[in-house]
């Protein structure tokens, strides 16, 4: 039985405009996930095929589970360092756009 926050390896199936779907065991037990595009990194990304190929094997970190349809969510870049913003990056663009805010 697979847990939230856990490290799981995927083989990738299908590429789409949104993300990509994903296979993996569980047990015995095949499970299907999807990696949204914005769980990819938290820069910009245009295409998904910048980071997997279908039929690459990558690991993934598990962030939730879509109670009916048992498909998984999944994270890439939780397990990238790279891919994440800092706080402080976070920060500046947080104070950059509430000065658009303000009327």
């Amino acid at each position: 039985m697979m847990s939230i926050g856990q490290k799981v390896k995927v083989k990738i199936t299908c590429l789409v405009s949104y993300g990509a779907f994903c296979e993996v065991m569980d047990g015995n037990q095949l499970r299907k996930g999807l990696i949204h595009i914005s769980e990819f990194s938290d820069y910009f990304v245009t295409s998904v095929n910048q980071y997997v190929a279908t039929g690459d094997e990558v690991e993934v970190q598990l962030i939730g589970i879509i109670e009916e349809t048992q498909q998984l969510r999944l994270s890439y870049k939780n397990l990238r360092p790279e891919l994440l913003k800092s706080d402080l990056v976070k920060a500046r663009e947080a104070r950059r756009l509430s000065r658009f805010k303000k009327f």
